[in-house]
């Protein structure tokens, strides 16, 4: 699951800027809003962007691990 870390904390610290932007937007603090989006389309950016490129990786990794499960063979329980 290391593959989706990133774009996860990206996604944490989106929300985190909207809600500035949302107590900004309450406050009249419009000089916030200019650093605030630009960290939302920043991180925005980097989380599609690495999600993109390790999605591949983590549903091989997923398959692979599904794969393995499908293989092992439960041992027989017929002590009742």
């Amino acid at each position: 699951m290391r593959h989706l870390a990133l774009p996860f904390y990206c996604a944490a610290v989106v929300g985190l800027l909207m809600a500035l932007i949302a107590r900004a937007i309450y406050t009249d603090a419009g000089s916030l809003f200019p650093p605030f989006g630009a960290g939302v389309v920043f991180f925005t950016w980097c989380g599609v962007r690495d999600l993109r490129c390790n999605w591949p990786a983590f549903r091989e990794e997923m398959r692979q691990r599904s794969a393995e499960r499908a293989r092992i063979s439960l041992p027989a329980d017929d002590t009742h």
